[in-house]
């Protein structure tokens, strides 16, 4: 199992280039992969997409990758942008005459001004720079999906309490079917004999015809088959938590069922320990529901 959530970090070093490889994810519906690359690496998106898209199933995904030059001028090439400096000195100079001060205004005063003087790196990747960034790249994703698995160990941990947990409920609920049932029956049989006389056209009711509606009345209220196919839904969501690869998509729609089955449980119910029982049911299912969204 699991998590969607999950962080991977490593950076690669030389002598020439430094490269920092950074994932993050969070919960997604499907699979949302956003690279965030240098300029010069964008002819290698397509291949690291698809390494990535092999491990992973779902999620929002954010991928941050750094490109640093070390300080070699062979490795770039220093950019003078000389209109922008023209632009700084007659700032400066309108500047000057606006505050009435003759200070002379000096190069260096232009020159250290943002962006008119740039180093500006070489675009070209050599073949041991790309390993370099092959390596990273494996190395952070193999991080990430190591905290994804410590996430899910957890989550699967949390699941397999919380289904014990609503296991005993549903069980609960079964032992005072029986109880319910019979009150059931009380009442109906006391409201079926309250709406029908006795004798109808001097003819004696048969009591064959009350016990009857009776019954159809108490196939309407029994919680019988909910019960038997929540005890199915359980019993395959345990089974999906077991597999090797767990699919949140069939978690959260086993987790819709339990709540429906559930619901119509309460629906029903008219004895209070049942009631209870469905209360504390209905805690749990959406407690494993939130935990559900978290898993891959």
């Amino acid at each position: 199992m699991k998590s969607m959530t999950g962080f991977g970090n490593f950076r690669a070093q030389s002598n020439e280039v430094s490269i920092e490889v950074s994932i993050r994810a969070v919960n997604g519906r499907f699979l949302e992969t956003r690279f965030h690359l240098p300029r010069s690496y964008f002819s290698h998106e397509a291949d690291l997409k698809k390494k990535f898209s092999s491990l992973v199933i779902r999620g929002t995904v954010d991928i941050y990758i750094a490109r640093k030059i070390k300080s070699n001028l062979s490795s770039g090439k220093i950019v003078v942008n000389s209109k922008l400096a023209q632009e700084y000195f007659k700032a400066f100079k309108k500047l000057s005459m606006d505050l009435r001060i003759s200070d002379t205004i000096r190069f260096e005063h232009i020159a250290k001004q943002p962006d008119v003087i740039q180093v500006e790196e070489s675009d070209m990747v050599t073949n041991h720079e790309v390993s370099m960034l092959k390596k990273a790249f494996d190395a952070a994703l193999k991080k990430f999906d190591i905290e994804r698995l410590r996430e899910g160990a957890a989550l699967k941990k949390d699941l397999q309490k919380n289904l014990k947990d609503l296991h005993r409920h549903i069980l609960k609920v079964t032992k005072l079917r029986e109880e319910a049932n019979k009150l059931l029956q009380e009442r109906f049989e006391s409201r079926v004999k309250a709406r029908l006389p006795k004798e109808v056209a001097g003819q004696q009711i048969d009591p064959g015809r009350i016990s009857q509606e009776v019954v159809i009345q108490l196939e309407k209220a029994d919680i019988n088959e909910e019960l038997i196919r929540l005890a199915e839904h359980i019993k395959n969501f345990d089974k999906l938590v077991e597999l090797t690869i767990v699919e949140g998509k069939k978690l959260d729609f086993y987790t819709q069922e339990l709540l429906r089955e559930v619901n119509t449980i309460g629906s029903k119910s008219q004895v209070a320990g049942i009631t209870e029982a469905v209360v504390e049911a209905k805690t749990l299912i959406e407690r494993i529901k939130e935990q559900v969204q978290n898993i891959e």
